[in-house]
């Protein structure tokens, strides 16, 4: 990861992270270099160690590595975010609707939205509500990718009990996606409505024509994109196997900037062979009615028919 270190180094010491690294409590002056704190803090990202183990592995009080960890957490959520993690320009959404245009014969096409759960401990305030249908505690990651896995779009932290049409109806993608996409349109799997802007697969009632059968193939191959992303995010950054902070502020920080160091690894061509396997997958719940706008709903169908037939 020497890359991905460098960067993040260069990157940090531009934004003057030095000045918002805790000072220890009883001499007040600033503890390890700032390349041991970065380099403790992706230790912290990369495994599932304890704080104290941490802390003990880089020569620091346990509250010292805490501190900073936190500091850190939160200059990537307040500084690095809205960086990293971007929409494509418009010439780069004509890019990626061409490739995939190109290579699947499908147009279109922006980027790919799906959701994942994070095991979490149970958190302090309203912690009964995070606790899911296969009995542990969880929330929920919902993540737009781009053609390269980069992720354009992250909303964290509702629980993972909630339907994931419900966590997108009130994320601020709903509100700016047709902006967002113009033209083009997400892909989305078979929780989401089927927009104008972000194209589900057509529900298999047993009567599919065979264009909505290769539609829907089509449609499934690109999408397994951000499963693919999701499977090198948490392979990666093993701390989202399982984080254990009971603050919902602190764990969403964490999975954002699990995401944001994502992108950077990328940028960076730091590649990842590594996947996560899921073995705690949490079966899907029904569909819920959503109010969605019926015009809407028309444009998306009259468009996904037409993409159909195009197949």
């Amino acid at each position: 990861m020497q890359c991905l270190q460098e960067k993040i180094c260069e990157t940090c010491i531009q934004q003057n992270i030095s000045g918002i690294l805790c000072r220890e409590a009883t001499g007040g002056s600033v503890q390890k270099p700032l390349l041991d704190r970065i380099l403790m803090f992706l230790w912290f990202m990369s495994s599932q160690d304890k704080y104290a183990s941490i802390a003990d592995r880089f020569g620091m009080s346990e509250s010292t590595a805490s501190c900073a960890i936190r500091n850190l957490l939160t200059f990537i959520h307040d500084n690095l975010l809205k960086r990293v993690i971007v929409w494509p320009t418009i010439a780069e959404q004509q890019e990626i609707k061409d490739m995939y245009n190109d290579l699947k014969g499908f147009p279109g096409v922006v980027g790919m939205i799906d959701g994942t759960h994070i095991p979490i401990t149970k958190p302090s305030e309203r912690g009964v509500d995070y606790y899911n249908r296969k009995d542990f505690y969880s929330v929920i990651l919902q993540a737009v990718v781009r053609e390269d896995l980069r992720f354009i779009d992250v909303f964290a932290g509702y629980p993972d009990k909630v339907h994931d049409a419900r966590v997108f109806r009130n994320s601020p993608l709903f509100l700016n996606g047709p902006a967002l996409c113009r033209d083009g349109h997400l892909l989305g799997d078979s929780a989401y409505p089927n927009l104008p802007w972000l194209l589900a697969p057509f529900r298999d009632n047993g009567h599919l024509t065979n264009s909505q059968i290769q539609f829907n193939y089509v449609h499934s191959s690109i999408r397994s994109n951000v499963e693919l992303a999701f499977g090198i995010l948490k392979g990666r950054f093993k701390r989202l196997k399982h984080i254990d902070q009971k603050n919902v502020t602190d764990i969403v920080k964490t999975i954002v900037a699990a995401c944001v160091l994502h992108n950077i690894c990328i940028l960076n061509n730091d590649q990842f062979e590594e996947l996560f396997n899921e073995d705690n997958d949490i079966p899907q719940l029904p569909p819920v009615l959503e109010n969605y706008d019926q015009n809407a709903l028309n444009g998306g169908a009259i468009k996904r028919l037409n993409i159909a037939r195009q197949l």
